[in-house]
């Protein structure tokens, strides 16, 4: 009887360290400001004007993405170094994957009209995000779309890389947010000006 307490508990601790090993290892990306306390709203072209037009800083705005993105660029069969993201070797050649979880944090580096670039990680790493052909969200960018999948070519980290959402059916519904409580503040520091009478005006 002693002996099959034993065996039992040692089984179960087995079978304990397989769960935890499995959620330690696990690669999923881990969901940045998923908090039910935060509330995001889209960035668009009329909160542009918004911030624009009370004098502030736009880069001083903390931008987010609303979507997983997942670009990847093929190395061939030989092994390379890489600047970021994770090596795999798939059906013979080498992939450098880098995922970009679902809101995360980042900066914007450039504006040039509608387009604006904005960094998630290193500075000069950026993904470009446009309002365009009146469309009022900043969404992704890229060129050589395939409509079939979702999926378009960006330059990033000065390489070509074809980017996916891993959360949405195309990349190009991926677009810009940020915390509403921020958007409040800016609207708070509106005021309306009620002109001045001439009574009002000491002798």
């Amino acid at each position: 009887m002693k002996a099959f307490f034993i065996n039992t508990l040692l089984v179960l601790a087995v079978f304990f360290n397989m769960n935890c090993a499995k959620k330690i290892t696990s690669k999923a990306p881990p969901i940045v400001g998923s908090s039910k306390e935060v509330i995001y709203v889209p960035f668009t072209k009329d909160l542009r004007q918004r911030i624009e037009n009370s004098n502030l800083d736009i880069k001083k705005v903390q931008f987010f993405v609303d979507q997983q993105l997942v670009m990847r660029r093929s190395l061939g069969s030989e092994k390379a170094d890489v600047k970021s993201g994770e090596l795999l070797f798939e059906k013979g050649q080498y992939v450098n994957e880098v995922i970009v979880p679902a809101y995360t944090p980042g900066v914007l580096e450039n504006i040039n009209g509608d387009r604006i670039k904005i960094s998630f990680e290193a500075q000069g790493n950026s993904i470009e995000f446009a309002a365009l052909n009146e469309n009022s969200f900043y969404r992704l960018v890229g060129s050589n779309w395939n409509n079939s999948n979702g999926t378009a070519d960006i330059v990033y980290e000065n390489k070509v890389y074809r980017i996916q959402c891993g959360t949405c059916s195309s990349a190009g519904d991926a677009k810009l947010v940020v915390i509403k409580k921020e958007v409040d503040n800016i609207q708070n520091q509106k005021r309306v000006v009620g002109g001045r009478k001439i009574s009002d005006t000491p002798n």
